[in-house]
């Protein structure tokens, strides 16, 4: 017996469809969102803790002006909005309220600095829990915010742009 060779004969239709479909896998493989680019602002907001002072949660309807306190654990303080830094790049804003309002609202999310006295904050999701309890809003593309950092003495104000 001779060599068993095969061979794939395509005709040009076919041929140009092969390599349309090529072209096709590559642009989407390449182009891949590259995600947002890492800064060189210091974030001095990583891991901190703070009291909303007025202005409420951080939301994408919320106020314009949102002034801020560090929280120290030691303070007794029964009803309060807050929001918390969680790493190099989420927050949580939520409430807390003493015995008789039950309805709590958590807002999950993710900052960054675009300036060093500017942060985006984009929103994921927000969730209530309690007497208002709801299903858990989730924002695909993510709500975006951006805010301008005023500090004043060891206060904070986040001032929507």
């Amino acid at each position: 017996m001779g060599k068993n060779t095969s061979q794939i004969k395509l005709s040009e239709e076919e041929a140009v469809k092969v390599i349309l479909l090529s072209i096709i896998l590559i642009l989407f493989t390449s182009c891949k969102n590259p995600g947002r680019k890492k800064t060189n602002f210091p974030n001095e907001l990583k891991n901190t803790h703070w009291i909303i002072d007025s202005g409420g949660l951080i939301a994408p309807d919320g106020d314009t002006t949102y002034e801020l306190s560090k929280r120290v654990d030691s303070a007794l303080i029964l009803n309060f909005h807050a929001v918390n830094f969680v790493d190099e790049e989420r927050f949580e804003s939520f409430d807390s309220w003493q015995c008789g309002n039950d309805c709590f609202t958590k807002i999950y999310g993710r900052y960054y600095f675009v300036q060093a006295n500017q942060i985006e904050m984009e929103v994921d999701s927000i969730r209530k829990s309690g007497t208002c309890e709801a299903p858990t809003q989730v924002f695909r593309p993510a709500k975006e915010m951006t805010f301008d950092i005023v500090e004043k003495g060891k206060q904070l104000q986040l001032i929507r742009k």
